[in-house]
């Protein structure tokens, strides 16, 4: 089953600079100095907390899963494998039908005014590519190509706005432009074929065939759906009492400092930076609509310490060399440290141990073949669950 916790530990940490290529290898000093390990011992423990004080601890091992979550809809299975291949799409010309409204077409055109051409109003011959309903032209410059085929050329008559501020000397006036429609423009995307996945799919996913990505990814879906049933039932049984103050300030104060370094990269005032992602205009009123959600998600955290410290699950040296030898690709984590610190280092190790254990102890029924868990799309013939129901006889 994949490791979900880990995910769960890098984001804990907000860290809206996804690693080291994103905010660039240093982050510089002073004020704008992000402390990602702000809080933790340099073992990734919370500093001067123990979690299992804040968590009354009950099943966490042994989790029975329902029906419901073991098996996967051969629609969410397609949903996935038609998103892969949106990013894998060509543009060919579908030039036999008329033009419809949001069509993408190529088109050729000349503008004149009172009969003489204008600067801007041409192409030149080199074609200019427009959707209609999404392109921006002038009036119903583009509407006006409805209804009309590829290889036609014709009038249009148009009024530019008043004021104009492109070309002022145009502003109110009316113009007429002979417009030639080049393409009609359509988006396709590639068929799915076994030679397609091993040229374009196989180094960024790992898939050998059509069949192997589609039980790749009926296993991946699976996988997902017990691993979040687990955590559900775990926080459910687990209750926290009480989230410490300290650990809550920590995580503002973090993501605060991260937004400020951010503010000071792209040379932005950091009111309008909050004011941009988060629609508040200052540090107080993040911290007012938000720290409720960085709260339940530090509960999440704390429960998962807690079984840490119940299991003495704590992360070695070998773990943390093991954790970037796996998940990240590279031995040499020195400049991570330099970045986050060996404490958030440290936590991400912990809870990618924790998430290991967690699933060793709940593991979902096996199965020998893929099919087993996968439930075939309904057909036109075959009732609904909500149609599957039968009338009493009278």
């Amino acid at each position: 089953m994949k490791n979900y916790v880990k995910v769960l530990a890098v984001l804990m940490a907000l860290a809206l600079c996804a690693g080291l290529t994103a905010c660039g290898n240093k982050q510089g000093n002073g004020d704008a100095a992000v402390n990602y390990s702000l809080g933790l011992t340099t073992d990734g423990r919370f500093e001067g907390i123990k979690a299992k004080d804040y968590v009354t601890l009950g099943q966490y091992t042994g989790i029975q899963y329902d029906e419901s979550v073991l098996t996967v809809k051969e629609e969410d299975i397609q949903k996935k494998i038609d998103s892969i291949m949106s990013s894998h799409t060509y543009k060919a010309y579908e030039d036999e039908r008329e033009i419809v409204d949001g069509d993408t077409l190529n088109i050729d055109y000349v503008g004149k005014v009172d009969g003489v051409e204008f600067k801007g109003g041409s192409t030149g011959g080199e074609g200019t590519e427009v959707t209609i309903g999404v392109t921006s032209y002038i009036d119903d410059f583009l509407e006006q190509l409805i209804g009309h085929k590829v290889g036609e050329t014709f009038d249009i008559n148009v009024t530019f706005p008043d004021p104009y501020n492109n070309n002022p000397d145009l502003a109110g006036k009316e113009a007429t432009f002979t417009v030639t429609i080049n393409h009609i423009i359509v988006t396709r995307t590639y068929e799915l074929t076994d030679d397609f996945v091993e040229k374009n799919l196989k180094e960024s996913y790992g898939y050998t065939s059509v069949e192997n990505m589609r039980e790749t990814i009926a296993k991946d879906l699976r996988d997902e759906q017990v691993y979040n049933a687990m955590m559900e039932t775990i926080l459910k049984n687990c209750p926290v009492s009480e989230v410490p103050q300290k650990l809550v300030d920590n995580e503002i104060t973090i993501v605060t400092k991260q937004l400020k370094y951010t503010a000071l990269q792209y040379n932005m005032d950091v009111s309008k930076l909050l004011a941009y992602y988060y629609g508040v205009d200052s540090e107080e009123a993040f911290r007012t609509k938000y720290e409720e959600q960085i709260r339940e998600s530090i509960s999440q955290y704390i429960v998962l310490m807690a079984i840490a410290e119940n299991e003495n699950l704590f992360a070695t040296e070998d773990d943390l060399k093991e954790y970037f030898k796996n998940e990240m690709n590279t031995e040499d984590y020195s400049e991570y440290v330099a970045q986050y610190g060996y404490g958030y280092l440290y936590r991400v190790a912990i809870f990618n141990k924790v998430g290991a254990f967690l699933e060793e102890q709940n593991p979902a029924p096996s199965y020998t073949d893929i099919n087993e868990i996968i439930v075939p799309a309904a057909t036109d013939d075959e009732p609904s669950a909500e149609e599957n129901t039968e009338t009493p006889a009278a």
